[in-house]
């Protein structure tokens, strides 16, 4: 394996690695280097050798898809350390970083009951020891979460990462969160190693919908052409009030006719469309046939009292009158000799032993 200039501290870090974290894992127990894993599930030990070899041979990319599905398939900390392993000859620090951290707690439940982890948590702790000086640290705090996508340079932050430090290579950072509703915030931020920052992003309350003020709406009933005035009969509100009970009628007439048809459809399921003659089958019977004759009775009545009410509304609708047009007539008159005088209230006329009134309506 050949360092460049620009690669002296990945190289450095693997080569420590090599000298720690290697001897931890292969002097553990037989089955150390897949967590457990033993004859019957050969597949871990196959995939954890596989990448062994690509990575002894520098083939480091190769080598950390190979250590990612051993991992997948033991869930041992020996196949995790190894992935951030490969990550830091890569050159891909913070996640490394994120990797050793995540080695060393797991190493560090499993080596309370199982001895051959120790080794492996002591040389995650020198590892990350060794990287918490070459990243920075970044709190990425929302408020109000709901519906909200954040990404820190184009890659998605997972939610369980909000609110909590993370690694993340030195420099500048661009954060972004995605509304739901469509409003973007953006926050760029610097973060040296070693050192740690934190950018809240709040989105800000739409401002309220403008609302025009309206004035009172007067809302009049139409009036009848020509001042006429109309007035409904009694024999049209008894029309209206059959074809309601015609109405019911036919509503009933539904609900009972798709009773019966269910009570006869269980029948032909459970005869076999022959007559039933069962006796279990007599109650089911006797409310089918009852009803089916309410059923008939109802649409009878029914119809009955929608025609009946119809032809009530149509004969004795409203009727129409007109009111009579005020007139300077109105006004008491006497008539004279001659003939009768017509006022607007009442007429006067004379008679053979006085005056007698008529008065028109």
């Amino acid at each position: 394996m050949t360092c460049t200039r620009n690669r002296v501290f990945p190289c450095f870090v693997v080569a420590l690695l090599l000298c720690t974290a290697t001897p931890a894992i292969a002097q553990g127990d037989g089955d150390a280097a897949t967590g457990g894993q033993t004859q019957s599930t050969p597949s871990a030990q196959d995939l954890y050798t596989s990448a062994q070899k690509l990575f002894d041979q520098g083939n480091f990319a190769e080598a950390l898809i190979g250590f990612r599905h051993a991992y997948n398939a033991s869930s041992s900390p020996n196949a995790r350390i190894m992935i951030g392993t490969c990550l830091v000859a890569l050159g891909r620090t913070a996640e490394a970083y994120e990797e050793m951290s995540a080695t060393l707690r797991e190493a560090t439940t499993r080596a309370e009951t199982e001895p051959k982890y120790v080794r492996t948590r002591d040389a995650a702790a020198k590892h990350v020891a060794l990287l918490e000086s070459k990243v920075g640290k970044l709190v990425v705090k929302l408020v109000n979460p709901a519906g909200v996508d954040v990404t820190v340079n184009g890659t998605r932050l997972p939610p369980d990462k909000l609110g909590v430090p993370m690694a993340v290579d030195p420099g500048t950072l661009v954060v972004t969160a995605t509304h739901t509703d469509g409003r973007v915030e953006r926050r760029e931020q610097a973060v040296k190693a070693g050192e740690s920052a934190q950018v809240t992003v709040e989105f800000p309350e739409p401002p309220p919908k403008k609302v025009e003020p309206t004035g009172p709406v007067r809302v009049e009933a139409p009036k009848p052409a020509g001042g006429e005035v109309r007035r409904g009969g009694p024999v049209r509100t008894a029309g209206i009030a059959l074809a309601g009970v015609g109405v019911a009628g036919l509503v009933v007439f539904g609900v009972t006719g798709l009773m019966a048809r269910s009570r006869f459809a269980t029948l032909e399921d459970e005869c076999h469309g022959a007559r039933c003659t069962d006796l279990k089958y007599a109650d089911v019977v006797d409310s089918g046939t009852a009803l089916t004759t309410a059923a008939n009775v109802s649409l009878a009545l029914g119809a009955a009292g929608l025609l009946g009410g119809g032809l009530m509304v149509w004969l004795g609708g409203p009727s129409g009158g007109r009111s009579a047009p005020p007139s300077d007539s109105a006004r008491t008159s006497f008539g004279s000799p001659a003939g009768p005088a017509v006022g607007a209230g009442f007429t006067m006329s004379p008679g053979r032993a006085g005056f007698h009134c008529t008065v028109a309506f």
